[in-house]
């Protein structure tokens, strides 16, 4: 049976509200009571479909999460740590408030057992009558803590950090502005009365000398492989590569850019296993290829629809996916672009975010506005489970590197859900 939490972090966080999701979400009149009657439903089978399950309302939606790669053992000089062993992850996530509030990138420390049915008592269960379900009392764990929060110029359109140094995060907004923050130079949050409205100091804002941007950027990554390039595509077709690791001044330029006749770019991912291949994927539907030793696209395929997300398989050079606007995706092979390798119909809306599982690289995850985070397994085409707890579009998702299956995602209902699916089906799959 899962180990379920609802999360009430004080208010004074200005991050995540008191109110427990269910009650904060049922007031909110942008939800249908068709949607949240579904939501009922799934939360009385959240035990039978669950190993692990913390929600979490955000004060602001997110339109991006991240998991850092570290993991912090929190008890680890306590005795018998094995089945009461507390780890404690921290998330990357920006807000989107539409110029309503001052938006932020914040980093968060989300804490967990390792083995959280092991550490649940009967007497430290509460019955909530109105739910008809029993609850763990949120005196008997940890609560997810702001580490630092950067006061940031515009909505947080996509926030990443480096692979190769994790302190440094490159963040995009609404304004067309790239800009570089080193974790190190700010302090850590501290609680205060009054909230602190003046903007943090950006290390590098990343600008093209040529043709300056002035659109939404949703569109970044870093490279893998060569340490300090990081790629960028706005709404105007504009893509950029630069290289942080030439740092001179605060404005930087771009090493080299790509125009795409004003399509704007909706994702932009590097090969993982390549230092200077890259695909995107555009409003026009098309999915293109780069080398950044070329000045011309080397690949391009039309997918029909827009092309919202590409994911390269970490595990298999020249495979990768494509999410599209009608909820359809699309698997691929580079050596042969005629045809897709494979397809999934398994969501009913636009495609919003891909992401391969980083160690079992059959599993391909994506995220819908149909409200759904959906995991597949690629080798026979089939949908292997569905997270349906958020009640609007998902944002974005994440793979834990720390936990094999644990996920954090976000929706447009302010929620920041984290999970794992049931060990009945994730069991079948060997961990590299």
């Amino acid at each position: 049976m899962a180990a379920v939490m609802d999360s009430k972090v004080s208010q004074e966080l200005n991050l995540v509200e008191t109110m427990d999701t269910e009650s904060t979400t049922e007031e909110n009149s942008n939800i249908d009571e068709t949607t949240q009657q579904n939501y009922r439903v799934w939360k009385k089978n959240v035990p039978f479909l669950y190993d692990y399950l913390s929600t979490n309302t955000l004060l602001w939606p997110s339109l991006s999460v991240q998991f850092f790669p570290d993991i912090t053992y929190v008890n680890q000089d306590q005795e018998n740590k094995n089945d009461q062993e507390l780890i404690a992850q921290r998330l990357l996530l920006g807000t989107f408030t539409l110029g309503q509030a001052i938006d932020h990138i914040s980093i968060l420390q989300i804490p967990s057992f390792k083995n959280l049915n092991e550490n649940i008592k009967i007497s430290k269960l509460d019955f909530n009558p109105e739910k008809e379900e029993l609850e763990l009392s949120t005196s008997s764990v940890n609560k997810p803590k702001v580490l630092q929060k950067f006061n940031h110029l515009g909505d947080v359109n996509k926030v990443k950090y480096m692979p190769q140094k994790p302190n440094i995060i490159a963040s995009a907004n609404n304004l067309g502005d790239l800009v570089i923050y080193e974790r190190t130079r700010h302090k850590s949050f501290k609680n205060t009365i009054l909230d602190d409205t003046d903007l943090s100091k950006i290390q590098i804002k990343l600008s093209n000398k040529f043709i300056p941007s002035t659109a939404d950027i949703f569109a970044i990554d870093w490279n893998q492989n060569r340490e300090g390039l990081l790629l960028s595509g706005d709404m105007n077709g504009i893509i950029n590569l630069y290289d942080v690791t030439k740092y001179e001044s605060q404005l930087m330029n771009e090493t080299k850019y790509w125009e795409n006749n004003t399509v704007g770019i909706n994702d932009i991912e590097w090969f993982p296993t390549h230092d200077s291949l890259f695909g995107t994927a555009d409003d026009n539907g098309n999915v293109k290829i780069y080398d950044t030793r070329k000045q011309e696209e080397v690949s391009k395929i039309s997918i029909g629809e827009a092309a919202n997300s590409i994911a390269i398989n970490p595990g298999y050079a020249t495979g990768f996916a494509t999410g599209d606007s009608s909820g359809i995706i699309k698997t691929w092979d580079l050596r042969n672009l005629d045809t897709p390798i494979g397809e999934i119909h398994s969501h009913t809306d636009s495609i919003t975010q891909l992401k391969w599982h980083p160690k079992i690289h059959s599993v391909l995850g994506s995220s819908s506005t149909d409200q759904s985070v959906r995991l597949h397994n690629m080798t026979d085409e089939s949908t292997i489970f569905s997270h349906l707890g958020h009640m609007l579009g998902v944002n974005d998702f994440d793979w834990s590197l720390a936990d094999d299956w644990m996920i954090a995602s976000v929706s447009d209902d302010n929620s920041l859900h984290l999970w794992k699916p049931s060990s009945t089906v994730t069991e079948q799959f060997k961990v590299i």
